[in-house]
């Protein structure tokens, strides 16, 4: 169920480039080679990942596979929402995803973003985007992204140390060589 100060069926019908507060034209292509990338990393079970050559032009897109891109759009809405937005502070983030029409290999993405819904309340932000991919002039897929932003400063923390510290497709902390000496 859509959160009720979403727009997300209005998005879904809504015209390409009409009504967003931002539009980006032929944004993503979805190509054999992303398909295949996208399940080799998620180990889809439905895209033959590990085989040579293209895939078939029927092959099945995942629709998570333009969750970046619709995040992407999203975040440049919560720049401007936010000025000087912090993404360290955002303390809670939540989206539903609406496949609207199959996602074909060869299609050229153009999406769209709105801010429905911008609320403060206990110096907390609570961002309700709306976001549509389109191909060839049709909705392929709505979200709708909410976002929650601690205006109030935390504790003090040396953002360099915790880069050093986050892990790096698995291979250990940044600053480390542990996991290629032992190979």
């Amino acid at each position: 169920m859509p959160s009720p100060n979403s727009h997300q069926q209005d998005a879904a019908d809504a015209p390409p480039a009409g009504g967003w507060d931002l539009w980006f034209p032929d944004a993503y292509e979805i190509s054999s080679e992303t398909v295949r990338a996208f399940a080799r990393a998620t180990r889809d079970p439905y895209i033959a990942y590990a085989g040579r050559g293209i895939l078939d032009q029927d092959s099945p897109v995942p629709i998570t596979l333009l969750a970046a891109p619709m995040f992407d759009a999203a975040s440049a809405l919560v720049s401007r929402a936010i000025p000087n937005c912090n993404l360290s502070r955002i303390v809670h983030t939540a989206q539903q995803f609406t496949a609207v029409s199959t996602l074909r290999i060869g299609q050229r993405i153009s999406l769209g973003a709105r801010l429905s819904s911008h609320v403060v309340k206990a110096g907390t932000n609570i961002i309700t985007i709306d976001t549509t991919a389109y191909a060839d002039d049709t909705a392929q897929l709505a979200a709708v992204l909410t976002i929650a932003h601690s205006a109030t400063a935390g504790p003090a923390v040396d953002l360099d140390a915790v880069a050093d510290a986050i892990m790096l497709t698995g291979t250990g902390p940044s600053d480390s060589n542990s996991y290629t000496e032992s190979l």
